[in-house]
Formats: C-alpha cells, sequence, structure tokens
C-alpha cells in the first residue's frame, strides 16, 4: 500500500516551490514508469532507497533531481518514507545557483554539490521522522538561500510563460518569446540556463505528462479526445511524442496504469504527477 499527500508551501515561497509530496509505502516491492513533470526536485528518503533506471545508491538519502527528458523507471522494495520538493520549473537555479543544464537526467546526491550547508540540511531531515518539522526545515532552508542568491530577475517573466502554457499546450515559441519580451535566442539561452531544457523540448513535455494524466483517468483505448484537446495534429504524433517522453505507447501506458490501479497503487501516482 502506498500513502501519499501533497503539502502546499508557505506563502511567501510559492513563486518558488509548488507543492511537497511524501510518500509511504511498506515492504512490497514496486516498479512504476514515471513521468517527467517539467520541473526539478528535492528527494530525502528516510527509509530505503529506490533504483532509479536500474541504479541504486544506497547512500544518497537526499539528492538534487534535474530535468529528466524521458520517463525515469523507478524500483522500490523495503520500507520507504520519502520527501519531495517539487520547485517551480525556473526556481532551482534562484535557490541553488547551479546552472540548470548541469543537472540533466541525474540525482545528484547534496554531499556532491560540495557545500556545507546542503549536508546540513540532508542530517536535520533525515534525523527529523516528523513531515511537518522536516518541511519546516526545508523552507527555512530555501529562503535563507532565496535571501543571498537574489536571482529571481526572470521570475515573471517565466510567471507569464507557464500561465500561458497551462492555456494553450500547442503554446509556440515565438508566443512565448513574445509573452516574455525577450528574442527567441534570448529566450532558448535563459531556458537551457534557469529551465534545464530547451522552450520546444519543455513544451513536448508539457503536453505529454497532460496527455498521461488524462490517461490515469480512462477506461478505454480511445485517445481521440487526447489527441484534439492537447493540439496534437493525429494519432501518430500522440503516439510518436507520447513514446519519446513516457518510453511507451499510450497503449502500454494505459495497461501500465491498469497494473497499479489493480495494485491499490494509483492514487499516490496520480498524485506524484499533479
Amino acid at each position: 500500500m502506498m500513502q501519499s499527500q501533497i503539502i502546499l508551501p508557505s506563502a511567501p515561497l510559492r513563486p518558488f516551490v509548488h507543492h511537497y509530496w511524501t510518500m509511504q509505502a511498506d515492504g512490497n516491492a514496486m516498479e512504476l514508469n514515471i513521468m517527467p513533470v517539467g520541473c526539478m526536485k528535492w528527494m530525502f528518503h528516510r527509509g530505503r532507497p529506490f533504483t532509479v533506471n536500474g541504479i541504486f545508491d544506497a547512500g544518497n538519502y537526499a539528492s538534487v533531481c534535474g530535468q529528466y527528458d524521458m520517463a525515469a523507471h523507478v524500483g522500490m522494495q523495503g520500507h520507504t518514507d520519502l520527501i519531495f520538493v517539487f520547485f517551480r520549473p525556473y526556481a532551482m537555479k534562484m535557490v541553488t545557483g547551479i546552472q540548470c543544464d548541469k543537472l540533466n537526467n541525474a540525482n545528484i546526491d547534496m554531499d556532491d554539490l560540495e557545500l556545507p550547508e546542503f549536508h546540513r540540511l540532508k542530517q536535520m531531515v533525515a534525523d527529523t521522522t516528523d513531515n511537518a518539522s522536516a518541511i519546516r526545515i526545508i523552507e527555512d532552508f530555501i529562503a535563507g538561500r532565496l535571501a543571498r542568491q537574489d536571482d529571481s530577475g526572470y521570475l515573471k517573466q517565466f510567471e507569464a510563460i507557464y500561465h500561458a502554457m497551462e492555456l494553450r499546450p500547442d503554446l509556440s515559441l515565438a508566443s512565448m518569446a513574445e509573452t516574455a519580451c525577450m528574442s527567441e535566442r534570448q529566450l532558448r539561452r535563459v531556458f537551457m540556463e534557469h529551465i534545464g531544457l530547451a522552450p520546444k523540448h519543455m513544451m513536448r513535455i508539457h503536453r505529454c505528462l497532460a496527455a498521461s494524466r488524462a490517461i490515469q483517468q480512462m477506461d478505454s483505448r480511445d485517445f481521440t479526445d487526447i489527441v484534439y484537446r492537447l493540439g496534437f495534429t493525429d494519432h501518430s504524433h500522440l503516439y510518436k511524442e507520447f513514446k519519446m517522453v513516457a518510453g511507451m505507447s499510450p497503449t502500454d501506458y494505459l495497461g501500465h496504469v491498469e497494473s497499479l490501479k489493480s495494485h491499490n497503487l494509483i492514487r499516490g501516482y496520480r498524485t506524484y504527477h499533479k
């Protein structure tokens, strides 16, 4: 059984942190296809760390998770107790000072950042069994980093872009640049530095994530509504892009979702992809 909860950040941190996701699971082995969600995360384990794409690092109890350009295969076995910090897509560099394209497709142990304060954060969260107390520690740390980093010059432009993306799943690069009052070339550079992905790639992930959420709610294999509602040109376009991001076709992904439902794992899975 998997139990999960979404916790919203305090008001001052909402421009930077989207939400916290806590999860506890018993000792049953689980295999999950985790879709990229277009944002970077911090991950704190207080149980047994899990394998990511076949790699297991027993000592990695706190990591910075960069942008993934396709789904990750996650295996959990043993007691799991963790906290994820889901940052706004543009907020990681503002908090850490690290250029985000250097973190792509990786879960980097906080100790490997060679920043002593991250090591202290890792130890404090590991030693705190209560989620509310752990999140207070994390929030105090983020607020302190933001006060020192002062790297939020693009905040309003990014907020405007992501609001436009929510309204239009097929938003063009030209429209993004116009919304941000930047040239397309400047927008690409700023995206790579602050988000870790090119704008076009980010739109693909954003649209395929929306498709995965729709599939999670489906009982049939008719994807026509998804094709037209999310701006895919036809079923072939949906299948091609979705497989590029999810690592499986929409039909196979629906089968994976049905398996999660049969094992009572779907609620936690959905909340992760919220």
